[in-house]
């Protein structure tokens, strides 16, 4: 065995240089996780003003911060939704794949279909596997995860307990000017419950859950609010916990279930207001997630049926995941009269490690060259640690001029490792190791931004902003193992991107607006790593990849039809996107480059009536035309393919009645919702085999009442018990293995129950 070891590496020294080019890059299969959509069927917050209104009021009007200032959602000249807290709890929603499956139009990715490895899309800004994250990720005002492509930034939007939120803002369209790098294609800005320093109060609450054909699960919850100082300070605490039993069994291990989940976390606020002018916020939060292993189904790839089965799969390895999510934050308000200060410093740290059974690929792979291993595991984390800080002032509000202007630093420590190893068959680790690979990386930005706003009459203004920004990157090499080319040097690159706004607003009437909209987003680009070649010493490939970017052009119309009744939004856009940043095979080796042009059309419509003051419907349709200009050989498709993971068509129909049973308040309420068919990848993609998502469409259902201090809830998800398909995972099909389809779940059933301690 030794000696064919050695005749391999003889004979495959580039391969091998290849190899750990990808597995800086992502390019090895089973690294680039094709995209997995949400879980569950949910309930949608179909409208910019809030999904649920009061029974006192027919339609809510709430606020957002889309502009950096709190405003009614119907004056922002964007698409905003905006998800309420009390709206998830009901529906037992809680978690970023149930929040998404809210929103058509926004597609959310599960790397594996593990818990944490995670990705948002919007309006069809996706090339499949992602280089870096095209959604922004926010708490409150700190923005939460790497912008790098090497410490997971392409697969790790936060995914928060949806647990004491006040709500959940989703901008959609570019947001490159206020909000920085990678709110490309939109963003998600989770907006916590601030402490209240005038009452007391707390709550407990807990829910039981059932899947068919899995176990039960449960959640724990605590919310605490505190005056430390009546009117001065407060503080409030959240803890909770997350148990779900999964429904996928292993039928090479006695159809055990291998899909479970546990998260636990919390959330501490301390709220100063030593005087009118002045509010200091200091936040901590922490969560834990882990998984057993994704929630896929082993489906030929020809005929789109289960292998074995309904929701089983074949594993010889597990596939745990764990990730974990720090975040300190301290934010100043300052009323200087004529502006407000703003100066937010925050913290985090995230790290996320799981492994893959790579097995049906590397097993044929690699059979061949003389190595022979019934079972291969591939491990693989990531880690950043970042400090950002944001300092802004904002001119008060006026009818003529309007500013606001801010700089903007992090500073971002990461790292990537991944480790191929083989096993024998009583799955003990066998020699040698094919690959050790780990890439230590650094991202420092710079930026400064601001907007300024003009009223040409009391009806009409035009906004224009820009933004500014240099990024500095390091990336540095550490391999060992079979596969292991010699040492190489570290890579650097840098960059400046300048990104702009230009709106135009018009008030026709009360409570009505008319706008047009034009938005520019990037991506940083980075450093590749530095092959050289042995006998010339000379650089095989590039040595970094460039910024990719985006023009978004949208109209819109939002506002009542019917005072108080009926209101409705309507939007159409088209995004221009080139430099697309994808993954690579240059000059024989695999990594990160820039493809050509892509472009997305759509049209975005939302309605919300109120019959009476009890009964509310709310309505939203999503339709997007998202294709590639250029063909591409990196992405395998031809100028006209549809983008992947896109549907041409997601719809939701919701409806809540609010009523009294023996006097106490009482609500029911159910949603329906509508995916379109979608393609895993590009008809031609390297290694990735296409796979046709079909259409499906569900049905929630919820109710409960309020007892005094005591809420009784119950719900049901995919009340139809669909099979919907949701993303494919086609790598081990290249080698003649099963596509790994994610699921949403069976029918589910949940019973909730929480009392208050006011």
């Amino acid at each position: 065995m030794t000696g064919s070891f050695s005749g391999f590496r003889s004979r495959s020294e580039a391969h091998c240089l290849r190899l750990a080019v990808a597995l800086a890059c992502g390019g090895v299969p089973l690294l680039s996780y094709a995209q997995t959509d949400g879980s569950a069927e949910r309930e949608r917050s179909v409208n910019a003003d809030g999904a649920k209104a009061p029974a006192s009021s027919a339609i809510e009007s709430v606020n957002v911060t889309a502009q950096r200032r709190r405003e009614p959602a119907r004056e922002v000249p964007l698409t905003a939704d905006v998800v309420k807290g009390e709206a998830m709890e009901r529906g037992g929603y809680q978690s970023l794949s149930d929040l998404a499956a809210l929103l058509p139009g926004v597609n959310h990715s599960q790397s594996g279909g593990g818990t944490g490895g995670s990705q948002l899309t919007m309006r069809g800004i996706s090339t499949g596997a992602q280089v870096g994250a095209t959604v922004g990720m926010y708490v409150d005002d700190v923005p939460f995860g790497s912008s790098s492509a090497y410490a997971g930034g392409g697969s790790s939007s936060l995914d928060l307990g949806l647990f004491d939120l006040a709500s959940v803002e989703s901008l959609r369209g570019p947001q490159g000017t206020l909000y920085g790098a990678g709110a490309m294609g939109g963003l998600v800005k989770y907006v916590a419950v601030e402490p209240d320093p005038g009452y007391f109060s707390a709550q407990a609450s807990a829910e039981t859950s059932s899947v068919r054909g899995g176990g039960s699960g449960h959640v724990l919850r605590g919310v605490l609010n505190a005056p430390l100082s009546e009117g001065v300070a407060g503080l409030r605490a959240t803890v909770y916990q997350r148990s779900e039993s999964g429904f996928v069994r292993d039928t090479n291990h006695g159809n055990r279930l291998v899909d479970g989940s546990k998260t636990d976390g919390a959330r501490v606020a301390l709220l100063v207001t030593p005087s009118k002018d002045v509010s200091l916020r200091i936040t901590a939060l922490t969560q834990r997630q882990r998984r057993d292993g994704s929630s896929s189904e082993d489906v030929d790839l020809a005929t789109g049926r289960p292998v074995d089965g309904p929701l089983t799969k074949r594993l010889l390895l597990d596939e745990p995941m764990e990730v974990r999510n720090d975040l300190l934050s301290a934010a100043l308000k300052v009323d200087l009269k004529w502006a407000t200060l703003d100066a937010i410093t925050g913290w985090q740290r995230s790290s996320s490690a799981g492994r893959v059974d790579a097995s049906a690929l590397y097993a044929p792979l690699l059979a061949p060259a003389g190595i022979v291993n019934p079972v291969y595991g591939l491990d693989y984390s990531f880690y950043n640690r970042k400090v950002t800080q944001e300092v802004r002032l904002t001119s008060p509000r006026s009818r003529q001029f309007e500013w606001l202007a801010g700089m903007f630093y992090t500073n971002e420590s990461g790292s990537k490792t991944q480790f191929l190893q083989p096993f024998d068959a009583s799955l003990q680790p066998a020699n040698p190791v094919l690959a050790d690979a780990k890439f230590p990386s650094t991202f420092r930005e710079t930026a400064l931004f601001g907007t300024g706003t003009y009223y040409l009459t009391p009806e009409t203004d035009i906004t224009f902003g820009v933004r500014r920004s240099r990024n500095s990157q390091q990336l540095e090499q550490q391999f060992t193992g079979l596969f292991a080319p010699s040492p190489q040097q570290a890579s650097r690159s840098s960059e400046g991107v300048t990104t702009w706004l230009i709106t135009g607003r018009w008030r026709p009437a009360e409570k009505q607006a008319v706008y047009v909209r034009a938005a520019s987003g990037y991506r940083p680009g980075g450093p590749l790593p530095l092959i050289m070649n042995p006998l010339t010493g000379a650089a095989l490939g590039n040595s970094s990849f460039k910024s990719d970017s985006l023009w978004s052009y949208e109209v819109g119309w939002k506002g009542e039809v019917v005072p108080g009744r009926l209101s409705t939004e309507v939007a159409l856009y088209q995004i221009d996107w080139k430099d697309m940043q994808v993954f690579t095979a240059s000059a024989g080796f695999s990594g990160i480059g820039n493809a050509g042009r892509a472009r997305s059309r759509g049209l975005e419509w939302t309605m919300r009536a109120a019959a009476t003051d009890s009964l509310r419907v709310a309505t939203a349709l999503s339709v997007i035309d998202a294709k590639l200009v250029d063909a591409s050989p990196d992405l395998g498709g031809l100028a006209g393919d549809r983008l992947p993971n896109t549907s041409r068509l997601s719809a939701a129909l919701q409806a809540d009645y609010d009523f009294r049973i023996a006097g106490y308040p009482a609500y029911v309420g159910a949603t329906a919702r509508y995916t379109g068919d979608r393609w895993s990848s590009f008809r031609e993609a390297p290694g990735v085999p296409q796979y046709r998502l079909p259409a499906y469409a569900a049905v929630d259902l919820r109710g409960g009442v309020q007892m005094g201090r005591v809420n009784l809830g119950l719900y049901v998800r995919n009340l139809t018990n669909r099979r919907g398909q949701i993303s494919a995972e086609t790598t081990l099909s290249t080698a003649g293995g099963p596509a790994r389809v994610n699921l949403i779940a069976p029918r589910t059933i949940g019973l909730q129950l929480s009392m208050d301690f006011s």
